[in-house]
């Protein structure tokens, strides 16, 4: 019951805001479970509902952002170990803003002359924190205060400048139908941009982004070489890549 109840509310507070629908679909539980674990919450004040929404109670972007992080946490750390069996000595990477990649600075550790271009802030602090023996450049640019991370024309001009030998690219959400999609159009375009900047393209996603749709779109399932994930998916998912190139990795 507690364990389930933190989970939940660890979810809450990455997505900010969810429908009742969402948690019984990604729980896997009743409307009435759901409702019942949704009271307590409230009871804690930890959330609020808001027209047919369950909504985080917290404006502290740092808390929102240590949320998703610390969300499906060893699911993320499965998917940056297979991460880094792409990445190899030598080479110039792209990180994103993804909170899975704050798992992959402990498979940096023992790489050599890895350059990691990156527009994820606590990312590249991370780095220097662990004193990690790679270069690390990171990207100029806005600021995005819930993602912590920099976007915008200046940081699209800027990856014109690299090619990439590897990208590793989070998703919001992954479908058959829509392909890959991300919550805020600047997200996307670095995406977007990424991909045309790369020669292996790596998409990471943990089993809670499939079937999800979001507002903006940045590519096809087919448009990566590699889907990394921490199950194996659905059999949909495993026939839409069998007769391309892409290959969907889970141990």
């Amino acid at each position: 019951m507690i364990e389930k109840l933190s989970r939940i509310q660890e979810y809450i507070f990455a997505q900010k805001q969810v429908s009742l629908k969402d948690l019984m679909d990604v729980f896997d539980l009743s409307e009435s479970t759901v409702r019942r674990y949704i009271n307590k919450l409230e009871e804690q004040d930890l959330i609020r509902k808001e027209y047919g929404y369950v909504v985080a109670n917290t404006n502290d972007n740092l808390v929102n952002i240590k949320a998703r992080i610390d969300y499906l946490s060893s699911e993320k750390q499965k998917i940056s170990q297979l991460a880094s069996h792409y990445i190899h000595d030598g080479d110039t990477i792209f990180v994103d803003s993804g909170t899975t990649h704050m798992h992959l600075t402990q498979w940096l550790k023992d790489k050599k002359d890895v350059t990691v271009v990156t527009n994820n802030l606590l990312f590249a602090i991370k780095a220097v924190d662990e004193d990690l023996p790679c270069e690390v450049i990171l990207m100029h640019g806005s600021v995005n205060k819930k993602t912590i991370s920099v976007s915008g024309d200046a940081s699209i001009r800027l990856l014109d400048e690299f090619y990439f030998d590897a990208c590793f690219i989070t998703v919001s959400g992954i479908s058959l139908t829509n392909g890959c999609s991300n919550r805020t159009s600047p997200e996307a375009q670095i995406k977007r941009k990424i991909l045309s900047r790369s020669k292996l393209k790596v998409l990471m996603a943990d089993n809670s982004k499939f079937d999800l749709v979001f507002p903006f779109s940045f590519g096809k399932i087919n448009d990566f070489d590699v889907i990394l994930t921490n199950e194996k998916p659905s059999l949909e998912y495993l026939e839409e890549v069998k007769a391309g190139k892409t290959r969907i990795v889970w141990e």
